[in-house]
């Protein structure tokens, strides 16, 4: 199975990706997680693939020589497509077109495409935007997107009112679009965990850690 991860910027895709991947492994699954956030992205999954590795995750990224390069690359390794499952991480509209690049490589494979929403996040704010958005990157990628998901959060200020709050606006794009909304995120740290419509996938900030805040757990 191939899981492709999209969403617009700053919607937690990556965040996600990781949590799905590790998920995946720990029901002893064969997992690559590939690195399609391939421009000028705030963190990148190139950027825990020692970590990751060691917890037995294979990373799909660009050669280390051009691990801090900010241009559109796209990984040459493809050894990803005969792995059990592959979770791949796109970032934007940039990623969405890589996802394009690569779709005839995809062909015959099951694949699973999920439109990340953070709408907290500008431009994200109102059902009409989200699907605007989710209509562009589905062009772009040449894909249909099989499900949502339902990441809205504030960061540390997450509550879970805000998370209903967003669970609220995901619904209603859901239901304009027919599109299954598939699960709402929330971070483990949550402690008052919502009564929410959609089953809960708590997940570890990954990307908080990397900035020095706290460590990552196995």
């Amino acid at each position: 199975m191939i899981r492709i991860l999209m969403g617009s910027y700053g919607s937690g895709k990556t965040e996600i990706s990781i949590n799905l991947a590790l998920k995946l492994k720990s029901s002893g699954k064969d997992v690559s997680l590939v690195d399609l956030d391939v421009v000028t992205p705030y963190f990148r999954l190139r950027d825990l693939k020692k970590e990751l590795e060691e917890i037995g995750i294979h990373v799909v990224t660009v050669e280390d020589n051009l691990r801090y390069s900010d241009l559109p690359i796209i990984p040459k390794n493809t050894d990803w497509l005969s792995s059990e499952e592959a979770v791949i991480d796109t970032g934007g509209e940039s990623g969405a077109k890589a996802v394009g690049a690569l779709r005839h490589l995809m062909n015959g494979k099951e694949t699973h495409t999920y439109f990340v929403v953070n709408a907290f996040r500008p431009f994200c704010e109102r059902p009409e935007d989200i699907i605007e958005n989710l209509e562009k990157i589905s062009t772009l990628s040449r894909m249909k997107i099989d499900f949502l998901i339902n990441n809205s959060n504030l960061g540390d200020m997450t509550t879970s009112e805000a998370v209903l709050e967003g669970e609220r606006i995901v619904s209603e794009v859901s239901r304009k679009t027919g599109i299954k909304v598939l699960f709402t995120v929330v971070p483990e740290e949550l402690i008052d965990l919502p009564e929410t419509e959609y089953p809960l996938f708590i997940i570890r900030r990954f990307m908080k850690r990397k900035l020095g805040i706290g460590g990552m757990r196995t």
